[in-house]
């Protein structure tokens, strides 16, 4: 081991290895006077042409240049006389030192001796750096470089102030995954499972799944005057405590075995979790504060309805879902037309046949959507498995990923996106609307049609053939209506400003009978042969819609 007395020795053989050549030009009555020092081991060696610039820029006279070559080559340190100074009064270089407009940095500009006048000393330069009030920040290396190897005329920065250090906000330390996004992994197929996607998380009672962290404080910054600077000040974060949660100090723990959910307003809460085998007639609707878990299959027409999330392990058939959490369908979704889904979160599924879904986040589906009516205000992704969009209207706020768009047979299918919150909202009602006058015509249809019927088998009573004709009435009175809340949606799903960052993405295949709408009337429509291969549909730089063959940098 190195002893302690050869540490400051190890450093000044450093210091002196790495030292660069120096020179210097002086003026003694009217006669210029040069010497040059070696270089360290390390160091750089004097150049003749840097001695020669700036014996110009000094204006001496009468100089040898091979003796200056010589003085240059030797570099023993000896003062060597190279020339002289005839013209004018001699004048010693001076600096010019400007502050900056917010006092954050100076700027030090060095003006070179004329007729041999001396150049600047440290002293004196700390003393001009002193002089305007400059009192922090002074870059010692450079005070020190601008005497040893002076650059005239060329401005450099000799004091930097010290800007505030913002505090750091309090927060809410979460110990359960909170971000409400899948754990979507691939296999070697490129196939992603559904029924692993991490969604739902349980803790028991005592667990901690909160914890709150106190601001720090920030520190002043100081002007090269020193003045000092306020620094922003941090803010500190309150608890949102839902139900089933006990807060111990800065701690938050489960009162109860269950889900630990963080929701959109940052509130913290633990669901119930309710199993069931199967939702029919044995339990009728459900509508339960927490979590509901469904093992088998729900019956054809019963609700449920949840503060928390929604998992069915099997498919649904013409059932009605209703969540403020997520809703995963480890199966898919057959509404046949009838069924609903609404989740204020986002919504999972292997598939989607004639479904009408809607999601206050997004959409995620593995095999296929197929005549169905969804929408999501975040983003649709319809990949991992077929990954194909047949029929329909998909709306999403931000964008559309599927594998396949359309069908071979060109079925007509409609996509809009980049469309804002808040016409989502009004679409949604819109489509629960039409919904319901579909459902009301369909009961007028069946009806009208089976007293149809009995009139070729018998003679209808008065009371039925006035039943037959306000039948008829309603049916002509709801095809209307319907038609109407049909265009008014169509005209709703064109009208809105396009967002510029909004794009459509088809992984393989664009078919003919496929319209894209960006809103404002710009909508794109296939052409009579299929777009094959990767291909995004945006708005590009001019504000028209294009075709381009990659993904978007802002895709997820």
């Amino acid at each position: 081991m190195a002893s302690a007395e050869s540490y400051p020795e190890r450093i000044l053989q450093d210091l002196e290895a790495n030292e660069n050549g120096f020179f210097q030009i002086e003026n003694r009555k009217g006669r210029a006077y040069l010497h040059v020092t070696k270089p360290g081991e390390k160091g750089q060696k004097v150049e003749f042409k840097d001695v020669l610039s700036r014996i110009k820029l000094f204006g001496v006279e009468s100089y040898n240049e091979d003796t200056i070559k010589k003085v240059v080559l030797h570099s023993d340190g000896k003062e060597v006389e190279i020339g002289t100074w005839s013209k004018g009064t001699p004048e010693d270089s001076y600096a010019e030192i400007t502050i900056s407009d917010d006092h954050m940095s100076a700027s030090l500009n060095l003006y070179p001796p004329k007729h041999g006048g001396n150049l600047l000393s440290e002293y004196e330069l700390r003393e001009k750096i002193a002089s305007i009030g400059i009192s922090l920040g002074i870059l010692d290396p450079i005070v020190q470089k601008t005497i040893r190897n002076p650059e005239f005329l060329v401005p450099v920065v000799v004091a930097k102030g010290y800007p505030p250090t913002p505090g750091i906000d309090g927060e809410i330390k979460i110990f359960f995954r909170s971000d409400n996004k899948p754990q979507l992994e691939e296999d070697e197929q490129g196939r992603i499972n559904y029924k692993n996607i991490g969604i739902i998380q349980s803790v028991k009672p005592d667990d901690l799944i909160a914890e709150k962290i106190p601001p720090k404080p920030g520190q002043y910054g100081k002007t090269v005057t020193g003045t000092l600077i306020p620094f922003p000040e941090e803010k500190s974060v309150e608890w949102v405590l839902g139900p089933n949660v006990d807060l111990r100090g800065e701690k938050l723990y489960s009162k109860i075995a269950g889900r630990p959910v963080l929701d959109r307003n940052g509130g913290i809460r633990v669901d119930q979790v309710i199993q069931l085998e199967a939702v029919d007639y044995s339990t009728g609707n459900i509508d339960f504060p927490g979590t509901i878990i469904v093992e088998e299959k729900i019956g054809d027409g019963f609700s449920l309805t949840t503060n928390g999330s929604i998992i069915i392990k099997s498919s649904v058939g013409k059932a009605f879902l209703r969540a403020k959490g997520d809703i995963v369908l480890s199966g898919g979704f057959m509404g046949r037309g009838e069924g609903y889904i609404e989740s204020e979160g986002n919504i999972y599924a292997k598939f989607i046949e004639q479904g009408k879904l809607s999601a206050g986040g997004s959409i995620f589906v593995e095999e296929a959507v197929m005549h169905s009516e969804i929408s999501a205000k975040d983003i649709i992704r319809v990949l991992g498995g077929r990954g194909e969009i047949i029929g329909g209207t998909t709306i999403a706020a931000n964008s559309i990923e599927c594998a396949k768009l359309g069908a071979v047979v060109e079925t007509k299918t409609k996509v809009a996106v980049g469309i804002p919150p808040e016409l989502l909202e009004e679409l949604d009602r819109m489509k629960i609307e039409i919904s319901e006058k579909e459902s009301t015509l369909k009961k007028v249809q069946t009806t009208q049609t089976k007293l149809q019927e009995q009139t070729a088998k018998r003679d209808l009573k008065q009371d039925e053939k006035e039943m037959l004709s306000k039948l008829k009435e309603a049916n002509e009175k709801y095809s209307v209506l319907l038609e109407s809340l049909k265009k008014q949606f169509d005209t709703a799903l064109g009208s809105y400003e396009p967002n510029k960052e909004a794009f459509v993405y088809v992984e393989r295949e664009v078919f003919p009978g496929v319209e894209v709408n960006f809103g404002s009337g710009k909508i794109y429509r296939s052409a009579l042969n299929s777009l094959v291969g990767k291909t995004t549909i945006l708005i590009g730089v001019d504000g028209n819609i294009q075709t381009e063959r990659n993904l978007p940098p802002n895709a997820r």
